[in-house]
């Protein structure tokens, strides 16, 4: 038996053991339970929103303008008399998913361009990175600002831009595991018995990848939570009258002064929590790994 299959069957079964290790180790971690308890309210909110909102989203009744919270609307209503709970619960829906589609992508791109970079090295490593730079040389919510403005408001312009934002992390960790992988025995073993490139990085690398580029997932979710509200605040996001959190905060500052605070404040209460959330997630995440890999 090959010296690169050998190694091969001992990482597969040391691998099972380490993430079961991860699993323990995270399900005692009262942060990640908190994290994820958070998130499943949010999930589940999203998810049955329609069914358990009890008004539509653009239902305007002025005669019901400004009211303060009560039985018949829990957290009060906005300026055109809509509810601001079920306003709330669409609004979930759209930013989780501006959140996590966006992200996916951006995971997806960034690795793929790290695990090629990194492992080909020389003019594509440099090109590669030298474009990261640029976009890391921005601060996320002026470059995702930018993109907005070139390509209009919209769901696809916030997730285009979210993708953009989020691209250079993944890029930049997933090729720093990349150079430290490549020097392993296995893979030179690999190459030795005249793998592919392509078999080499899908195979061998591309897995050591996967728990650094986890932890800035779950922390990604978060910031991209953030960019979306913030475009949507800044009046270059969703256009209204689509319910988003940023933009229902946008709404109803002007009425934080006079009194009604509620108009602003629980949208910019369910932005706090899910970032925190997502957050304590990628914290925590990151904790069982460090300790998992020093065992």
């Amino acid at each position: 038996m090959s010296e690169a299959r050998v190694l091969g069957l001992v990482r597969r079964r040391r691998e099972p053991g380490l993430k079961f290790e991860a699993l323990r180790l995270f399900m005692h971690s009262p942060t990640g339970i908190a994290a994820i308890v958070i998130l499943g309210i949010y999930v589940v909110l999203a998810a049955f929103g329609p069914y358990i909102a009890p008004y539509r989203p653009d239902q305007i009744d002025l005669a019901a303008r400004i009211l303060p919270p009560s039985p018949a609307h829990i957290m009060g209503t906005d300026e055109y008399g809509r509810d601001i709970f079920s306003r709330i619960l669409y609004a979930i829906r759209l930013d989780l998913a501006i959140a996590f589609l966006s992200v996916t992508l951006g995971y997806a791109l960034g690795v793929l361009i790290g695990l090629v970079s990194g492992y080909m090295g020389r003019i594509t490593d440099n090109v590669a990175m030298r474009v990261m730079d640029i976009l890391l040389a921005f601060p996320s919510i002026l470059l995702a600002i930018a993109i907005s403005i070139a390509i209009g408001q919209g769901f696809w312009t916030i997730v285009i831009a979210v993708t953009v934002v989020s691209l250079p992390g993944f890029a930049r960790v997933s090729r720093s595991s990349v150079l430290s992988a490549k020097n392993e025995l296995y893979v030179t073993a690999a190459v030795s018995i005249g793998a592919s490139r392509a078999h080499i990085m899908l195979r061998h690398i591309l897995p050591q990848t996967i728990t650094p580029t986890i932890v800035l997932y779950a922390l990604n979710l978060g910031n991209a939570i953030l960019v979306a509200a913030g475009l949507s605040f800044l009046g270059v996001g969703i256009p209204p009258p689509t319910p988003e959190l940023g933009a229902m905060v946008t709404e109803g500052l002007q009425f934080v002064v006079s009194g009604q605070w509620w108009v602003s404040v629980f949208p910019g209460l369910f932005i706090v929590f899910i970032v925190i959330a997502f957050n304590m997630l990628g914290d925590t995440i990151r904790e069982v790994t460090d300790v998992t890999l020093r065992r």
